[in-house]
């Protein structure tokens, strides 16, 4: 790759003359380098530079000098991601060792604030960062409604010019779950999804197989836990307001709740299943109420403890379940995919899967060193690598495929990668946070317990949702 290089203000080569015989001497020496020109016409004469970057033609031609130059403006890139295991581990050493030009940075942004930041950076005339790593995909359109990222349509051709091989191991939804009104704004190159954790002793205890075929069989090996040990958690949630709704919406897509943009349809037969679902949880005891103050280290900690037998949560986080010392896979535990039909007499939904954006960001200084990036992540051997330091499933049929994702994930069971291949992307739309936040109010008033029907529930928090 080439990049253009800044001229350096030399001194001049011809000083300050003060004598007439020097000025006469400047001009014969001008005469005679005129003269050699000339003769020369005919000849492809090259300059080469120390190093061997910059070539000077006779012709005058312009000076390039490669990423590998030795004088060469270095491009600085910065890139900010939402977890630090979505960085290949070799910290981009082997992508500035084949781009010498080009210096990678990156600052961890865990807090899941990134969009805000931003905006709060461009109000205050703060640069922003070349690269938005591994960020929620349903944030896309409000990175794009507020002017934070443009068209990657022209990232895409390129990309598929210059290496068709990897290109062609994209699965579409990298590029799909980006769009918007047909226009690409990034590339969603790994994605988490959500599945079922499972005390495997639990289940044994109360007779509960594994898979499920419908989400009534769910409720019933729950049931079965609760008749088996009567003071138990059969199934651990987060109920806390601002810490996500990821349970309620995984379940109103797998029972057929259809969304129009990040808004799902509560009034539907399949949304009145769902609350009804979860309404009949609560009031068998089948939740624990005191989730409403709980986040995910709280609701998580509950199923490492072994205080719940079953809980619905990411794929990546089968990675801090395999760490928790006495609680080993597949004895203590393991995982098996949402069902997608209520009653088991058919598909009725979806599996959902929340896929992690990369994008470079609107007024980046260097987008085509920045667009380089995400090649670089969507490497097969960088995928593993990064699954192996806790990364999600990859939108790359050739690292999928790699055997060496049996020994990071021994769990990553055909079942599971159906479900993963087989999903589609949380719904999104500009609205997406004031949806989560009703939704949010919803669930907390289902989990603490209500008199309400789910009828009554769907009328209420509908009207919210459409009127937001």
């Amino acid at each position: 790759m080439i990049f253009r290089r800044k001229r350096r203000a030399g001194s001049d080569s011809r000083g300050q003359i003060q004598s007439t015989n020097h000025r006469l001497l400047a001009l014969l020496l001008a005469l005679g380098l005129v003269i050699a020109a000339c003769a020369g016409d005919d000849a492809d004469t090259t300059t080469t530079a120390v190093g061997g970057d910059t070539a000077t033609t006779a012709d005058g031609g312009d000076t390039d000098t490669t990423a590998g130059g030795g004088d060469a403006e270095a491009v600085d890139i910065v890139i900010w991601v939402t977890r630090d295991y979505y960085i290949p581990p070799d910290g981009f050493e082997s992508f500035m060792a084949d781009n010498p030009g080009i210096n990678v940075t990156w600052d961890v942004q865990a807090n899941d604030d990134i969009l805000q930041q931003f905006l709060r950076m461009r109000d205050a005339g703060q640069p922003l960062p070349d690269v938005l790593g591994a960020e929620d995909s349903f944030l896309i359109a409000s990175y794009v409604e507020a002017g934070l990222l443009e068209s990657h349509d022209e990232i895409a051709t390129t990309w598929e010019a210059e290496d068709p091989e990897q290109y062609g191991h994209l699965l579409p939804l990298v590029w799909d779950e980006t769009a918007l009104d047909g226009v690409k704004y990034g590339a969603s190159i790994t994605a988490n999804f959500d599945v079922l954790y499972y005390n495997a002793e639990w289940f044994e205890e109360a007779g509960v197989t594994v898979p499920f075929d419908s989400l009534d069989a769910v409720l019933d090996a729950m049931r079965a836990m609760k008749t088996a040990r009567p003071d138990s958690i059969p199934m651990t949630v987060q109920a806390q307001a601002g810490q996500g709704v990821t349970t309620l919406k995984t379940m109103l897509a797998a029972a057929g709740v259809e969304y129009t943009e990040a808004v799902p349809d509560l009034m539907s037969d399949a949304g009145i299943y769902t609350i009804n679902w979860f309404l009949q949880a609560a009031q068998e005891e089948l939740l624990p109420p005191e989730a409403i103050a709980w986040g995910e280290d709280e609701s998580r900690g509950a199923f490492v403890s072994g205080d719940a037998g079953l809980i619905l949560d990411g794929f990546t986080t089968a990675a801090d379940f395999g760490a928790a010392e006495g609680f080993a896979y597949p004895d203590q535990w393991s995982l098996t995919p949402v069902p997608l039909s209520q009653s088991g007499s058919g598909q009725d939904g979806v599996a959902l899967s929340a896929a992690r954006a990369w994008a470079v960001v609107a007024g980046s200084e260097h987008p085509d060193e920045a667009a380089l990036v995400l090649r670089y992540i969507a490497e097969t051997d960088n995928l593993i690598d990064a699954a192996g330091n806790g990364s999600v499933p990859m939108r790359q049929t050739e690292a999928i495929e790699d055997p060496r994702l049996q020994e990071i994930w021994p769990f990553f069971n055909d079942d599971l990668k159906a479900a993963y291949l087989g999903s589609s992307p949380t719904p999104a739309g500009p609205k997406a946070g004031d949806v989560e936040v009703i939704l949010e109010q919803m669930f907390g008033e289902i989990v603490v317990g209500t008199d309400k029907t789910a009828e009554e529930l769907a009328t209420e928090y509908q009207a919210l949702l459409d009127g937001r």
